[in-house]
């Protein structure tokens, strides 16, 4: 006799694409960030308390749709298959920076709980989610997909990044990690690589908020303060103001990239701008030289190239 078969999922898939497949605590912050890039938010915004943890974008956020096709729709990614946001991913120029359809999972690395709040524009309400990952644990023959958590749509307009009217909040409790002031140091240095170092202005930010922490932060900055008036050495001073300030954990996140390769490396920059051609020549951030000249190339416009070159002691 033929006959067909079909897997059964054990819920101990949760803890296989989640705590086991991400172990580290930055990844797990990192993937969700950039599903907030992924949605077209402009900012997020983290911010740590005691024992709680909130990532909160300004993105296109999710109806009730996205939510149950997309969403909880564990392993399955709108953006591989091409059909997610095709029309409005042009207007914002942007680059996926996930598509693996497990990025949700890292939300069980960082907490027990979670509660979900999502808004988007062609939706009326609030949807609202809560997730206890421990229900997954309690007994490994249950299927995962006979797992229910509670949910409810709302009126209630909270409050997204930037006072945009939708966006995606993480709300995350009974943390799995203490987040120490060197924790969330560490966490800014990973975050930097979602930010461009070349970009004039940027059209994604990260902010990390951890108020019990802006003490330590205060003393940070006196400690550059005595660094700006006490260094002889120019390019000593820079480099110590650099570290010290990498330091910080409160504020805008900044990719210092930029800023290193500058105070490292013998630099050309050439700009061209409404017609006109400036190069300059930087030596380890001192200016050796500028020239300007019309351009003579009419296809080009609004273009910039640097060249580093680093100098070794």
């Amino acid at each position: 006799m033929n006959d067909f078969l079909n897997f059964r999922i054990s819920s101990g898939l949760k803890n296989i694409l989640g705590r086991d497949l991400i172990t580290n605590d930055n990844i797990a912050v990192l993937e969700l960030v950039k599903n907030s890039y992924d949605a077209h938010a402009s900012k997020v915004e983290i911010t740590f308390e005691e024992d709680r943890l909130t990532i909160a974008d300004n993105g296109k956020g999710m109806s009730m749709n996205d939510l149950l096709d997309k969403w909880l729709f564990v392993g399955y990614s709108a953006k591989r298959d091409g059909t997610e946001d095709t029309s409005y991913r042009a207007k914002m120029k942007r680059h996926y920076a996930g598509a693996k359809g497990i990025g949700r999972m890292s939300c069980d690395r960082l907490a027990k709980k979670l509660t979900l709040v999502t808004k988007s524009a062609d939706s009326s309400t609030t949807e609202r989610l809560s997730i206890d990952w421990d229900t997954f644990e309690q007994d490994q023959k249950e299927e995962f997909g006979e797992i229910t958590f509670p949910h409810e749509s709302t009126k209630d307009m909270p409050y997204f990044p930037e006072n945009k009217e939708t966006g995606t909040i993480l709300r995350f409790a009974n943390l799995r990690t203490e987040w120490t002031f060197e924790r969330i140091s560490s966490l800014r240095k990973a975050l930097e690589k979602m930010i461009n170092p070349f970009a004039e202005t940027s059209a994604f930010q990260i902010e990390i908020i951890a108020p019990h922490f802006v003490e330590k932060d205060n003393a940070i900055r006196s400690k550059m303060n005595e660094i700006e008036h006490s260094a002889k050495n120019e390019n000593e001073k820079l480099t110590a103001l650099a570290e010290e300030e990498q330091k910080i954990v409160n504020g805008p996140i900044v990719n210092r990239m930029a800023s290193i390769l500058s105070l490292k490396t013998t630099q050309i920059e050439s700009k061209l701008l409404d017609g006109v051609i400036t190069t300059t020549l930087s030596d380890r951030g001192t200016l050796m030289y500028k020239i300007e000249e019309d351009s003579t190339y009419p296809h080009l416009e609004d273009v910039s190239i640097n060249l580093y070159y680093l100098v070794v002691p």
